[in-house]
């Protein structure tokens, strides 16, 4: 979403690089001469504002996608510095500019400098991105796909997490699956609109995010259904984690209903040899699916439902070995 902040910052660097396109050239005009069409070389004005044209492209690209703060801003000040040195290389393919010592002094300037700021800015991003990669490990396991990706959660979709247990499968690892369901959803997002529905899931997929292992991955399965892949998973590790989910959403102001699985490595690899890791993959979510929608008639038999979206106590985890 673009905030107010970062379409000033679009439109200022918009306004800024407007005026210094059509301003130098002004006066370069009143200054001094410009070429004849035979003195031009135009091989080096096609290259030059190329090169122009390609940095304005990545400086806008940069201004309309980073967030505010320093890294953002020593980008784009390196951009616009190199963007500058490159236009100014440009018109004095076109313009006599060796009559005004002070511009042949500017020229050679910005290009450098920018260089140099740039080259701080992607020293300080790196640092940025290895702390954005550790919050973000959980969501996708640096295996990005934006295509793949929900929209609402900003969590990997079903296709990428059948991807990631494929692959989990193939190379016969331990893990543990829990699937869990947000109860009652429908009657919440009747009573309360579809976008407090949309801002429960977001809070709910940023909390499973924060309180996951880093090996772990969790994704939007599908509506109010998550799902998490535990790498190098343990009986009471699983177990224990999907206790703590069920009783650490309440506090989002919610109930969940969770199920849970633990292959057995050997048992996968015996299968392996009759089915594919994509079957097997298969067969697991399936199975998961199946239990998680007979918990939820067995807990809405059990604790029928009187008022919208109240959480209830009652817990069950069911272990699919």
């Amino acid at each position: 979403m673009e905030t107010p902040a970062k379409s000033l910052r679009l439109a200022s660097v918009y306004g800024v690089s407007l005026l210094i396109i059509f301003m130098v050239p002004l006066l370069l005009w009143q200054s001094t001469t410009a070429k004849t069409v035979t003195a031009v070389d135009w091989f080096d004005v096609v290259t030059e504002g190329a090169l122009f044209v390609l940095g304005m492209c990545w400086l806008m690209v940069m201004v309309s996608v980073r967030p505010s703060g320093r890294v953002t801003n020593l980008l784009i000040a390196g951009l616009s510095s190199y963007c500058l040195g490159c236009y100014l290389d440009l018109l004095d393919e076109i313009f006599i500019v060796k009559t005004i010592p002070v511009y042949n002094w500017f020229e050679k300037m910005p290009t450098p400098v920018g260089l140099l700021v740039l080259t701080y800015g992607l020293w300080l991003w790196r640092d940025e991105q290895t702390v954005v990669n550790r919050q973000l490990q959980t969501r996708e396991q640096f295996h990005r796909e934006h295509q793949l990706t929900d929209g609402l959660t900003l969590l990997n979709d079903a296709k990428a997490f059948e991807q990631h247990l494929i692959r989990q499968i193939s190379q016969n690892q331990s893990f543990g699956l829990i699937m869990l369901d947000v109860d009652n959803f429908h009657q919440y997002n009747e009573s309360n609109g579809v976008e407090e529905g949309d801002r429960l899931l977001s809070q709910l997929a940023l909390w499973l995010s924060a309180n996951l292992r880093s090996p772990d991955l969790v994704c939007r399965y599908a509506g109010d259904r998550f799902i998490i892949l535990m790498c190098g998973a343990i009986p009471p590790l699983v177990s224990v984690m999907a206790e703590q989910i069920q009783q650490g959403v309440r506090e989002l102001g919610c109930s969940v209903s969770v199920v849970w699985t633990l292959p057995s490595p050997k048992a996968l690899d015996r299968q392996d040899k009759q089915n594919s890791p994509k079957a097997e993959a298969a067969t697991l979510l399936q199975l998961l699916n199946q239990k998680i929608s007979q918990q939820k008639v067995y807990r809405a038999s059990a604790a029928p439902f009187t008022q919208p979206f109240h959480s209830r106590s009652t817990s069950t985890e069911s272990g699919l070995n």
